[in-house]
């Protein structure tokens, strides 16, 4: 009997060393059996040093170009500010070696589509990290939603990063993001990202409005986004950061054939279905909203074995970014913005 050839490990360096690769990709790359963590990288030596201890004593580096051309590297992990990590992200392109890169794609379209053309004339394998995708909750949604039919009403209420003034580094971190960029961008990509699982018809256009709770904040840190899908169907997407307290976190979806009522943080819910009385809607339990690194992982291997990620591309992360894009320009204007559409051919020319 032939023996079955075992799985190829991988060498990864990890670029970027704060809170999501400390808590998220760390820990994964350390339990994967598929992967070998060979290097971090961060201009903190604080940083490396800290993870590097947690790693085992993993090499550290302060400029990834050291890292570009090395033989004992096969492929890079991105947790950077989408202001840097779209130049990183091209130059482990241009070396021949796969990303997986932490969402958002980029800050602004034409740094997105700068980005999107390089993959497509390196052919190389370019995965973004939408980590959410992957949880139970959401697969289990994306299969029962449709059960309620279309045109559809969605609603989605996320409200995290707490507002903790004892936590100087949370709040340090939290406010680049409000200066550089938005939650709707950061939060918002996320959620975007999959409800397109529940709902494939394209977002066609946006009308979005944002508060500033504080002064001192460096941008607005709650959002509202009513979005029109192409198939009829509105996604109503509220993001909430920097509230004292947390409210949960609500999933509706009420279709021509059924509802859905879920709390994100408990997984707690119910499901009505047309022609059944409401009293014998039926109740539900699942898993709580979890980022599930290791699946992650799991598709980033699989891409690499074939040398074409065909799962959270960078088409996928386009897409995501001219919805973001389009409600920051809806809530600076005040009126509502067409999406742009987004295709391989757009990101060649």
């Amino acid at each position: 009997m032939r023996t079955k050839t075992p799985a190829r490990s991988y060498r990864v360096a990890l670029i970027g060393c704060g809170d999501i690769a400390e808590t998220g990709h760390l820990p994964a790359l350390l339990k994967h059996p598929r992967f070998r963590l060979a290097a971090l990288c961060d201009v903190r030596p604080d940083r490396t040093r800290l993870l590097s201890r947690k790693a085992g004593g993993v090499e550290t580096f302060a400029d990834y170009r050291q890292l570009l051309h090395r033989k004992d590297i096969d492929a890079a992990i991105l947790a950077l500010h989408p202001e840097v990590s779209v130049n990183v992200a091209i130059d482990f392109l241009r070396a021949k070696k796969p990303v997986l890169d932490e969402k958002p794609l980029a800050c602004t379209m034409k740094h997105g589509l700068r980005l999107a053309r390089v993959v497509s004339e390196t052919g190389g394998v370019y995965q973004i990290g939408f980590v959410m995708r992957y949880c139970r909750l959401i697969r289990r949604l994306a299969e029962t939603s449709r059960q309620i039919g279309a045109p559809a009403f969605y609603r989605v209420g996320i409200f995290d990063e707490r507002l903790d003034p004892g936590n100087r580094a949370h709040f340090q971190r939290i406010q680049q993001v409000l200066r550089c960029s938005s939650a709707i961008t950061h939060e918002g990509s996320h959620v975007i990202d999959y409800f397109q699982q529940w709902n494939a018809a394209p977002l066609v256009r946006v009308h979005a409005t944002a508060v500033r709770t504080q002064d001192y904040f460096q941008g607005p840190n709650i959002w509202s986004a009513r979005f029109d899908v192409a198939d009829g169907s509105v996604l109503a997407l509220e993001i909430g950061w920097f509230v004292p307290d947390l409210p949960l976190c609500p999933v509706s979806m009420i279709g021509p054939d059924g509802t859905i009522e879920v709390n994100l943080r408990t997984g707690f819910g119910t499901i009505g279905r047309r022609g059944i009385r409401p009293r014998r809607n039926a109740n539900i339990k699942l898993e709580p909203l979890t980022q599930d690194w290791m699946t992650q992982l799991d598709v980033f291997a699989k891409a690499m074995d074939c040398g074409k990620a065909e799962i959270a591309t960078v088409m996928d992360g386009l897409r995501v970014l001219a919805a973001t894009i389009a409600c920051e320009r809806s809530q600076r204007e005040g009126v509502a913005v067409k999406i742009e559409k987004t295709n391989l051919a757009r990101c060649e020319n």
